[in-house]
C-alpha cells in the first residue's frame, strides 16, 4: 500500500528526540535542514566527500528514503522528527568533540506564511539566540527561498539580533534543488542569504560593504574578521 506522505508537516507537534555522538572523527559537518529528497546533500557529497553531512528532515517517511538513499555513505547521519528541536542535541556533541561545523543549509523550508504559524519556521529568533550560546561563529548559515516575505522576515530578525548577513544572487557552489529548478522555470525569483550567529552585524561580511571585492575576497575578509572575533571570544572565557 503506498503512504501519503503531507507537504506541510506541523514540526511542533512532533516530539522526537534525537541524540548523536558524532562520527567518530574530528571532519568538517555539513548540515542540511529540511532536506526533502537528498538531492542538494547528493550533489555536496559527490563535490565534497571528505565532510561529514548531517540531514535533518521533519517527515519520518521521507527521512527513511533518505536513510535508504545515503545508505553506503557512513559519513552521512539522518534524522527525522524537528529539526530545531534536535540541532542541540545532534549538531553540538559533533562540535564539542573538535569537529568544525562549516556550513548549514536551510533551503526552501515551509513558509507557514500566516502569523499564527509563523513560531513553525526553522528561523525564529529564539532558536538563533539558543544557539548562538553554543555554535562556532565561523560557521556559516545559508538560507534559500522563492518566497520573498519569509526573506524579508528572516533579515529582520538577524537584524533584530544583530547578526552579520550577506545577499547572493548564484546557488551555492552552482548547486540547485528540485524544487528550485521548478520554480525558476515558471519565472520565480530566488532569495538567498549568507549570515553568522552570534557575529555583530559591523563585522564587514556584507555586500554592500565590499561591492567591489570578489567572492573569494569577501569570504576571505568576512573569515578573517571571524576569527579574531572568536579569538577574542575564547580568552574571555565565553
Amino acid at each position: 500500500m503506498k503512504h501519503r506522505i503531507r507537504h506541510h508537516v506541523n514540526p511542533l507537534g512532533i516530539l522526537t528526540q534525537h541524540r548523536f555522538a558524532g562520527f567518530g572523527d574530528t571532519k568538517d559537518i555539513i548540515v542540511d535542514i529540511g532536506a526533502y529528497k537528498g538531492e542538494f546533500v547528493a550533489a555536496l557529497l559527490e563535490r565534497f566527500p571528505q565532510y561529514n553531512y548531517i540531514v535533518m528532515e521533519v517527515r519520518a517517511r521521507v527521512a527513511q528514503r533518505l536513510k535508504e538513499r545515503f545508505a553506503d555513505h557512513d559519513n552521512v547521519a539522518v534524522f527525522d522528527g524537528d529539526g530545531t528541536r534536535n540541532f542541540h542535541t545532534v549538531v553540538k556533541p559533533c562540535q564539542d568533540a573538535g569537529a568544525f561545523v562549516r556550513e548549514i543549509y536551510i533551503n526552501f523550508p515551509d513558509p507557514w506564511l500566516k502569523k499564527r504559524h509563523k513560531k513553525r519556521r526553522i528561523i525564529t529568533q529564539r532558536f538563533l539566540q539558543d544557539t548562538a550560546q553554543w555554535i562556532d561563529p565561523r560557521t556559516t548559515w545559508i538560507f534559500q527561498t522563492d518566497q520573498k516575505s519569509v526573506f524579508d522576515d528572516t533579515v529582520e530578525i538577524l537584524q533584530t539580533l544583530g547578526y552579520a548577513y550577506e545577499r547572493f544572487t548564484a546557488p551555492p557552489y552552482g548547486i540547485t534543488t528540485d524544487w528550485e529548478d521548478a520554480q525558476t522555470a515558471r519565472g520565480a525569483t530566488i532569495y538567498r542569504l549568507r549570515f553568522w550567529v552570534g557575529v555583530p552585524d559591523h563585522i564587514p561580511t556584507r555586500r554592500s560593504v565590499v561591492t567591489r571585492l570578489g567572492d573569494a575576497a569577501v569570504g576571505a575578509m568576512a573569515s578573517i574578521m571571524i576569527r579574531v572575533l572568536y579569538y577574542f571570544r575564547a580568552d574571555d572565557g565565553h
